[in-house]
């Protein structure tokens, strides 16, 4: 009896340190492991995100995935919760993810004055900025150009159309505003002389670029010369 006694204290004094070992051990494992598994996760989901919507991005941890950004459009949105829900791996996407605001009427100014040439307004997500600065350059070279455009969602269809029109015209100002206004085209100012007055009533006589719709049209021909 007292040897069973002595045997039990010895598998005791040995069974239970060993369990707790093991539960560490086990725990450690796991810990090493969840690591880079997480970030292979994050790493695949960012790739394809990466391939077909740049704006957003993946954070993982524990195989749960957040997805952050700001959205240019409900369907890119769409598109990235899909790709993080696909994820292979992936227990649950929380979205945390925003969407560009949504301009009512989307609106594009150009404001030519001595001190050059200002846009202002809302211009599409994208490369959409760089494109309207170089036809700016491009309709008025050697002008400084100061860009005061905001992101938004709600271009109408024909924007970049209307916008090179409304470049194209504000050329052809000494100094004045041509502003878009949804598809409502509007122009005031100065023609730079009766040349470019007659040219400028004679394209707005015609169907604008783009859809767009004569607004408000106030032009004048300098002080010295005489409009046709």
């Amino acid at each position: 009896m007292r040897e069973e006694k002595v045997a039990m204290r010895t598998l005791k004094s040995w069974f239970w340190p060993g369990v707790i070992t093991i539960a560490l051990l086990t725990v450690l494992a796991g810990w090493f492991l969840t690591g880079p598994i997480d970030q292979q996760l994050t790493d695949s989901a960012n790739a394809a995100l990466e391939a077909e919507n740049p704006w957003a991005s993946a954070e993982i941890d524990g195989r749960d995935l957040t997805l952050k950004g700001v959205a240019p459009s409900e369907e890119a949105l769409a598109s990235a919760l899909k790709i993080a829900e696909d994820t292979k791996g992936v227990r649950v996407v929380d979205n945390q993810t925003t969407l560009l605001p949504l301009a009512d009427p989307f609106s594009f100014v150009v404001t030519k004055s001595d001190d050059g040439i200002l846009l202002s307004g809302n211009v599409p997500y994208g490369d959409s900025r760089a494109k309207i600065l170089a036809a700016a350059e491009n309709a008025m070279p050697g002008i400084e150009i100061l860009d005061e455009l905001a992101v938004a969602r709600g271009a109408p269809d024909g924007f970049f159309d209307l916008v090179n029109f409304a470049l194209a015209q504000a050329a052809q100002l000494t100094n004045g505003e041509v502003e878009i206004s949804g598809n409502i085209y509007n122009i005031s100012g100065t023609a730079a002389n009766s040349a470019d007055y007659d040219a400028l009533n004679a394209a707005l006589r015609l169907a604008i670029p783009g859809n767009g719709k004569a607004g408000e049209i106030k032009l004048a021909v300098p002080v010295n010369t005489s409009g046709g």
